[in-house]
């Protein structure tokens, strides 16, 4: 079975933190197959944000595995991001949303981008949903969707699940190694299993186990990774986020617009000091497609950021790990087979 096929099994039975929302079914084939090509309408219509300029589609881009090639995505204006946009196809394998954790339920995860200032800036839904409305076309889709015109927040919502639940993908040869076919990977990628498993201990953080291993254990980590923006000044940035969230602002509007605001990482969603600059354990699916890497896109190749993992991971044990330039080559392709072997088509 395609791994993201999947998610539509994960919808149906509420694994995680899916468990927490509740998806409109359209009840006949037709209805979900006009739900997905509704989902996928709005996924990609740039009108519905504030600047005219900005879809879902904008930063997950479906040649890049619906991540996006560039380290934190551009906005409008000279306007930048803060975090590394992930991949959608990624979805199936997490217990909460974005890379602090901070969404727990994907029903109001895959629309929060409609309304936050650092994104595509609508006031409020009831806006998006007004723009929805006011277009024929979209109301024609929401009929033959749910059989009536209705456009409410839980009916966009849903729509929008039902098209990520359908990017199904052709699966990777590491899943085919797992389910029988020893000669899908080839001398050097079994080499590289052995070194990610074994002696390079990648498996502690990106579990490996199971049929469809998610190759992340849904906790957060420090990295190192950005803990340079708020050196000296970390009870200064700490207070200014405070004082925003006291005064209204939203977390994903400040972690998203202030870089250093966005370092605080785990600790803007939980306060405890343990959580300063962790951030949530990526899937390493599609991990060359996925380029660059970590929170903030600082990290702009593979091979970089397998150095960099080894070195601090050697750091955190206590202990070096010394890879052969061999081992690194062998673990670097025991990665790439973790790739689907073809991204989605619609």
């Amino acid at each position: 079975m395609p791994r993201n096929a999947l998610l539509p099994v994960f919808f149906l039975l509420g694994i995680s933190a899916m468990a927490s929302w509740h998806a409109l079914e359209p009840s006949e084939e037709a209805g979900r197959t006009a739900a997905i090509q509704l989902g996928q309408a709005l996924f990609e219509d740039r009108t519905l944000s504030a600047s005219g300029s900005m879809a879902c589609a904008s930063c997950h881009q479906r040649e890049h595995a619906f991540a996006q090639n560039v380290a934190v995505p551009e906005l409008y204006g000279e306007r930048r991001g803060t975090r590394n946009v992930p991949s959608l196809l990624d979805l199936p394998y997490f217990e909460s949303f974005f890379w602090d954790g901070r969404g727990t339920r994907l029903d109001l995860a895959v629309i929060a981008a409609f309304t936050n200032p650092a994104e595509m800036g609508s006031p409020d839904m009831d806006a998006v949903i007004h723009a929805i409305s006011a277009r024929k076309a979209y109301r024609e889709q929401f009929r033959a969707a749910f059989g009536d015109e209705r456009v409410d927040q839980e009916r966009v919502s849903s729509v929008l699940m039902s098209y990520l639940a359908s990017l199904t993908t052709a699966g990777n040869r590491y899943d085919a190694f797992v389910a029988g076919d020893t000669t899908s990977l080839s001398e050097a990628e079994r080499r590289g299993m052995e070194v990610f498993m074994g002696k390079a201990d990648c498996g502690s953080c990106h579990s490996a186990t199971g049929k469809l291993a998610p190759f992340t254990d849904n906790r957060f980590h420090h990295s190192n990774v950005g803990l340079e923006r708020m050196t000296g000044h970390v009870s200064e940035t700490i207070s200014a986020f405070k004082l925003r969230r006291e005064s209204g602002s939203s977390m994903a509007e400040l972690v998203l617009s202030d870089p250093e605001m966005a370092a605080l990482g785990r600790f803007a969603v939980t306060s405890q000091g343990r959580d300063l600059a962790a951030y949530r354990t990526p899937t390493l699916r599609n991990i060359s497609r996925t380029a660059p890497y970590m929170h903030d896109g600082s990290v702009a190749t593979l091979e970089e950021a397998i150095r960099r993992e080894i070195y601090y991971r050697s750091l955190a044990r206590g202990a070096p790990i010394s890879l052969t330039a061999q081992e690194q080559r062998d673990l670097r392709a025991f990665l790439q087979a973790l790739d689907d072997a073809a991204l989605p088509t619609h």
